[in-house]
C-alpha cells in the first residue's frame, strides 16, 4: 500500500511535541528532593529559547493527531472494491492500539505501587486507584466517568478517539457514495452542536467529543480535497494560504490543523527516495512514544529518587538529548519487537479462523 512519508514525519512531530509538553513532569514535586519549581521557571527548562513553543503549546499535538488518523482512515478504506467487514476493521483496530495500551498501563501500574510503597506517593498521575484502573483497562478513560487523568494519561486522547473510529465505520458507505458532501455536512453538524474551543473555555466531555470529531472529518475533508486536485502545486498554494489565514485576527485552531495537513500530503511530490526509510522510520515510533513517555518518566523519576539525586540534572542539556535519542530508540523497539509481531499475529489468527469457518 502506498505510504504518505511526510506525513510520517508529520505524526513523529507531533508524537514529540506531546513528549517535550510533558518534559516539566520530571520537576514535580515527587520527593523533597526536588529542587526546582519549574511552573514559575519554565525558562530553566533545556534549550528553552529554541522549543518554547513546544514547551507551553505541545499539548497541541492532541488535535493535530485526531486530523491526521482522518485522513489516514480515508485513505486506507474509503474506496476500495472490497467490502469491508466490521469484524475485520475492528480487529485490525484492536490489534493497532490495544496491546501496548494494555503493556502500558501494566507497567505504570506496576511503577506507582512501587512509588507508593517506597516514597509514599503517586508520581505525576494521582488518581491511581481500582475504579481508574478498569476505566483505563476498558479504554474509556476519556469518556467523562473519570475524575481526573490516571495511570497512563495520554491514552485519554486515543480513548476520545475510539468514538469517531465506530461513526466512521458506520459512515463509510455514505463517505464513498456522497464522498466530501457527506464528510461537509458532519462536519458542519460538529460545528454547529460545538460552544467551544480546545484552547480555553468549556472542557466538558461533549466539547472534546465536538473537536475531535471536527479535527477527524476534516482530515477526511483534506483526503478528498487531495484526491479532487490533480495539480498537487495548487495543494501546496492553498494550504499555504489557509495557514496564513488561520493567524488573522483569533488564532483560528480548526482551521490551522487540517491546513498544516494538507501542506504536508502536498510536499509529498517533492519526496525524494533517500528519505523515505527516514521518515518512516520516525512514523513507525510514534504511537510508542506517545504511550511510552509517561512510564518512562516515572521510571526514571523513581530511581533518581531512590538514590537521591536532584532534580536539577533534568535541566541539562545532556540529559534532554539522551532524553530524546532514549524515547526514539525504545519507541522503534517497541514497535519492531512488540507492536509489529503482535498485530501481525492478531489478525493471522483471525484470517485463519475466518478461512476454517
Amino acid at each position: 500500500m502506498r505510504k504518505f512519508y511526510y506525513i510520517e514525519l508529520l505524526r513523529f512531530f507531533t508524537a514529540l511535541s506531546v513528549v517535550l509538553f510533558h518534559y516539566e513532569h520530571f520537576f514535580g514535586p515527587y520527593s523533597s528532593f526536588s529542587t526546582i519549581n519549574i511552573i514559575d521557571n519554565k525558562f530553566m527548562q533545556p534549550f528553552y529559547t529554541f522549543l518554547e513553543i513546544f514547551y507551553n503549546h505541545g499539548n497541541y499535538g492532541v488535535p493535530m493527531f485526531w486530523a491526521i488518523s482522518g485522513f489516514v482512515f480515508a485513505f486506507v478504506y474509503l474506496d476500495k472494491k472490497k467490502e469491508i467487514k466490521g469484524k475485520k476493521f475492528f480487529i485490525n483496530r484492536f490489534s493497532r492500539l490495544y496491546p501496548l495500551h494494555f503493556a502500558t498501563l501494566m507497567i505504570v501500574t506496576l511503577l506507582q505501587i512501587i512509588n507508593y510503597k517506597s516514597l509514599g506517593n503517586f508520581q505525576i498521575y494521582q488518581l491511581n486507584d481500582i475504579y481508574h484502573f478498569f476505566l483505563n483497562l476498558f479504554f474509556i478513560s476519556g469518556w467523562g466517568f473519570e475524575k481526573s487523568y490516571s495511570f497512563n494519561g495520554p491514552i485519554w486522547s486515543v480513548s476520545v478517539e475510539l468514538i469517531f473510529y465506530m461513526l466512521f465505520f458506520i459512515s463509510i458507505i455514505y463517505l464513498n457514495k456522497y464522498k466530501i458532501k457527506y464528510a461537509l455536512l458532519i462536519y458542519l453538524l460538529l460545528l454547529i452542536v460545538d460552544k467551544t474551543e480546545i484552547d480555553g473555555g468549556d472542557a466538558s466531555v461533549m466539547a472534546l467529543f465536538v473537536d475531535c470529531g471536527k479535527l477527524f472529518f476534516s482530515g477526511i475533508l483534506v483526503f478528498f480535497i487531495y484526491e479532487k486536485v490533480n495539480k498537487k502545486l495548487y495543494l501546496l498554494l492553498l494550504s499555504v494560504i489557509l495557514i496564513l489565514f488561520s493567524f488573522v485576527g483569533n488564532f483560528k485552531i480548526f482551521l490551522f490543523f487540517p491546513s498544516v495537513l494538507l501542506l504536508f500530503v502536498a510536499l509529498e511530490i517533492f519526496i525524494h527516495e533517500k528519505f523515505k526509510k527516514i521518515f518512516e522510520f520516525f512514523g513507525n515510533t510514534t504511537y510508542a512514544m506517545y504511550l511510552l513517555h509517561i512510564p518512562v518518566q516515572i521510571l526514571i523519576i523513581t530511581i533518581f529518587g531512590h538514590f537521591n539525586i536532584f532534580n536539577d540534572i533534568f535541566i541539562s542539556g545532556y540529559f534532554f538529548v539522551f532524553y530524546i535519542m532514549l524515547m526514539t530508540t525504545l519507541s522503534f523497539l517497541c514497535f519492531k519487537f512488540y507492536e509489529k509481531p503482535l498485530f501481525l499475529k492478531i489478525r493471522s489468527f483471525y484470517s485463519k479462523s475466518n478461512l476454517s469457518k
